[in-house]
């Protein structure tokens, strides 16, 4: 099969962006505030400051951790056909955006803080599109414990969708917590270990430094065998050099930094490399996604990530970021930068139904982003040059001057071959062209989350299950 894939590092600037790399984990080398993870790191070979919390990684020490990461990985879901193995070919798998603390009301249009219900509606819904693969949780409920969100919003994923999760943990016991509901789900925590139905983005605080809370979830989750992505948020200009190589050379040390900590603590660990850096709306100092140089970085960073072998996520899309309203908020030029993250080498994506700089979600923009996607999906598919499809026999039959239409070949594959949505998908794609009303569209949308949260029902988790997660939960609901 053959399918675009955007590239720009040369065999000799992967090598360059490699050594710049080593020499940054040496000097100044990473901020990690935790004593138990410095320990970790001095005992394979790190030179530590307890003053600073500073370490500084050797050469050694990082070829051991690629040694031993895995280069494959399995996403789970409480479906087994819903499971997720990467590396993938072809487009990413796609989830949701995440942790928002906003959303928009189904009912009356009107933006307030979300809660525990909010969170459950937008994974039910994801929960019946087809579109999306994994999820991740779109808002935080703030009904929740105030010190368990990521153990709330798993509990609620678990229940809400059939879907694999993923989520984070603010502390180790947290992420022993979440471990316990995972394995009470899962069958116990080796089930859990062979088939994680969750996994964890927990982010490096850029430049070059790990929180402590954040690192400690990563050794417990690295115990458990629960996947972690370390995604790196560099922004170019702020928490980055505003140059791409210096933004590219800071993702890949903290990539393989969080790596270091994963390994160390237990050889083999699932991981996965992340990043969804790009540079700062110099007008706002917010971040600005769909930048031009977000493709460039996540291109970058894929390739590096694949140079290591390890499983990527730098891809991003939604067309309603740039707005705080649902609808399609991206400029053309935006949109265009922004799905082509998703033809980098990257094996998951992210960001449906988020606005608002991912400050915010909503129901509605669930749908018209997964519409989009959907329709991206099936035209960027991968491409058969084989003897099979050359079909120089079916060309020689029809001979110059002929033409295909008539003979059945066409009909029996054009299916396969051609983007050829139904009547009903149609439909739904050309009400988003761009000179077309967005009220309208939003209107639909908005009719067609709501008639699915009336009729579809995610398979419950068994009663025995829902006992022990009740036990965990409780510990954070007095």
């Amino acid at each position: 099969m053959s399918a675009g894939r955007i590239s720009i590092l040369s065999s000799d600037d992967m090598e360059r962006v490699h050594e710049s790399t080593l020499r940054l984990l040496n000097e100044p080398g990473i901020c990690v505030q935790s004593e138990r993870a410095l320990k970790l790191l001095e005992a394979r070979g790190a030179k530590t400051d307890r003053k600073t919390m500073r370490a500084r990684l050797p050469e050694d020490l990082v070829k051991e951790t690629i040694k031993l990461m895995p280069k494959t990985i399995r996403l789970s879901a409480r479906n087994p056909k819903q499971d997720m193995i990467a590396p993938k070919n072809g487009l990413p798998f796609m989830a949701t955006n995440g942790t928002g603390v906003y959303v928009i009301d189904l009912e009356t249009g009107e933006k307030r803080t979300s809660m525990g219900k909010d969170l459950r509606d937008l994974l039910v819904l994801c929960d019946a599109i087809d579109s999306l693969d994994y999820v991740w949780p779109l808002v935080t409920a703030h009904d929740g414990p105030a010190n368990a969100h990521g153990l709330n919003d798993l509990v609620i994923a678990l229940r809400s969708t059939t879907k694999h999760f993923q989520g984070e943990a603010m502390s180790g016991g947290e992420a022993a917590d979440m471990v316990e509901v995972g394995a009470a789900v899962a069958g116990g925590k080796d089930a859990l270990a062979k088939r994680p139905l969750f996994s964890v983005v927990q982010c490096p605080i850029c430049p070059l430094e790990f929180e402590k809370g954040s690192v400690e979830a990563v050794m417990e989750f690295a115990k458990a065998g629960i996947p972690v992505v370390s995604m790196s948020m560099a922004l170019c200009g702020l928490t980055a050099p505003v140059t791409i190589a210096g933004a590219t050379a800071i993702v890949n040390a903290e990539n393989l930094a969080s790596f270091a900590i994963s390994q160390m603590t237990k050889p083999g660990a699932p991981v996965i490399y992340s990043s969804e850096s790009s540079r700062i709306n110099m007008m706002t100092g917010e971040i600005h996604y769909g930048a031009m140089e977000q493709v460039f970085i996540a291109a970058a960073v894929a390739q590096m990530a694949k140079r290591y072998g390890a499983p990527t996520m730098v891809g991003t899309f939604g067309v309603g970021l740039h707005g705080d309203r649902p609808g399609i908020s991206s400029d053309p030029g935006e949109l265009v930068f922004e799905t082509m993250t998703n033809m980098t080498l990257t094996d998951f994506s992210s960001g449906i139904g988020g606005l608002d700089q991912a400050k915010g979600a909503s129901l509605e923009q669930i749908i018209i982003d997964s519409d989009l996607w959907e329709l991206i999906r099936s035209m960027r598919r991968d491409v058969a040059f084989d003897k099979e499809h050359f079909v120089e026999d079916l060309i020689a039959s029809v001979g110059p001057g002929g033409n295909f239409l008539k003979v059945p070949h066409t009909a029996k594959n054009m299916r396969r071959e051609l983007f050829l949505p139904s009547n009903e998908k149609a439909k739904f794609y050309e009400s988003y062209r761009l000179n077309r009303d967005g009220k309208k569209i939003v209107e639909q949308a908005r009719e067609r989350a709501k008639s699915i949260l009336r009729t579809h029902r995610p398979e419950p988790i068994g009663a025995d299950a829902e006992r022990r997660i009740e036990a965990v939960l409780g510990k954070h609901m007095r």
